[in-house]
């Protein structure tokens, strides 16, 4: 059966997520707003799920129609749930939605009619549990903590979307972060920063600024072939019709590129609870053994002489005059120490790199949380 299919991502990172699911033999792909859209069978949506580095879920397109307020937006739903819809996506949707199968709501809206996302909310389960009594006599409970079915509504320019979480937690949670400090760089836009450098995953990793080693885990996991999906044990597309445990199964034990199986890690920082919270994360990550963590300041720290990736999220909130300085600083370590080296920043913070007197081969704007930042991409020589 085709699907269609939909990888989230944080603003930003759409081009990056296109390349992971073009590398996954993937067709059809189209860019949108944090977003990039594919189709692929229920095989490629368990692989997506299992291997995409820079995405946040893996959402089932259900169906589509036209909802320029309230009334519209529930009849849809209801001829969908009865069975009377025309232009289903992709799934049996009716079939899907069983009265056995509890489910919950979450949705966004956009330029259109509808913008209070809790009424859009209510007005689609209000019109899925009517098509249910239409078509079964009796409706689904919904289960806002595990329900069977996580459906998410999309209204953009007055037509509702809705599609079907494949994924449950988010990707980014990837089971390693078992300490944290304020402000820690996400998951995928970590990965997002190693695979933009144009790294080919030899040679060592070098995190002046360490942090909780979130960026130092994920250049490692791609370097030795790890999926990022190692560590978790549920996802929402197990307890859904059609899944085979047997061919999820086989695509665990598909074999990823192991660039370098001997990758060391070298982690510094100021602050010894960041270094505590590094170590655990790395401990659980399965990495503390290829890790030499240093508590100092980075211009301080020497780096191995065997160039690799230099990777690094500078700590901002600092009043501007500081800033400048400390992005000249950064600048000037790694003109001096990391000759050779593949970089890549993530600059934050009002200054966002512009001081950090060099040029780089890519800046690539994305949202970190609520704050703007870029992703600069360096070749040092």
């Amino acid at each position: 059966m085709r699907l269609g299919l939909v990888a989230t991502c944080v603003l930003g990172l759409e081009e990056i997520l296109e390349q992971e699911l073009r590398g996954l033999g993937l067709r059809e792909l189209r860019r949108q707003r944090g977003a990039v859209s594919f189709s692929g069978d229920w095989r490629d949506c368990w692989r997506a799920n299992w291997r995409l580095r820079t995405a946040n879920r893996v959402l089932v397109e259900l169906a589509s129609w036209e909802a320029p307020d309230g009334p519209a937006l529930a009849a849809g739903a209801r001829s969908l749930a009865a069975g009377r819809f025309g232009r289903q996506k992709s799934l049996d949707a009716a079939s899907l939605l069983h009265p056995d199968r509890s489910f919950a709501i979450q949705a966004t809206a956009a330029a259109s009619g509808v913008r209070d996302t809790r009424w859009a909310a209510l007005s689609l389960k209000d019109g899925l549990v009517d098509g249910q009594r239409d078509r079964w006599g009796r409706r689904s409970d919904v289960d806002r903590e595990d329900p069977d079915l996580r459906l998410r509504l999309r209204l953009h320019r007055d037509v509702a979307t809705l599609l079907l979480d494949t994924s449950g937690e988010p990707l980014d949670r990837r089971g390693y972060r078992a300490a944290s400090i304020a402000a820690p760089v996400r998951e995928q836009l970590a990965a997002a920063c190693v695979l933009a450098s144009g790294w080919d995953g030899r040679g060592p990793v070098v995190d002046p600024m360490c942090g909780s080693a979130t960026l130092l885990i994920e250049a490692a996991w791609i370097a030795l072939g790890w999926p990022p999906g190692r560590l978790r044990r549920h996802w929402a597309f197990e307890r859904l019709p059609g899944y085979d445990p047997q061919a999820f199964t086989e695509i665990l034990q598909e074999p990823l590129p192991v660039p370098d199986p001997d990758v060391r890690l070298f982690g510094n920082d100021s602050s010894g609870e960041a270094l505590a919270a590094a170590r655990a994360n790395l401990e659980r990550a399965n990495l503390l053994d290829r890790t030499t963590l240093v508590r100092g300041d980075a211009a301080a720290f020497e780096p191995p002489a065997v160039p690799g990736l230099v990777v690094v999220n500078p700590p901002h909130g600092e009043r501007l005059g500081t800033a400048v300085e400390r992005w000249r600083a950064l600048g000037d370590l790694l003109k001096q120490r990391y000759k050779g080296w593949k970089a890549a920043v993530l600059a934050g913070g009002e200054d966002r790199g512009k001081h950090l007197g060099l040029r780089p081969r890519r800046r690539i704007p994305v949202m970190n949380g609520p704050l703007e930042a870029r992703i600069l991409v360096l070749d040092l020589y």
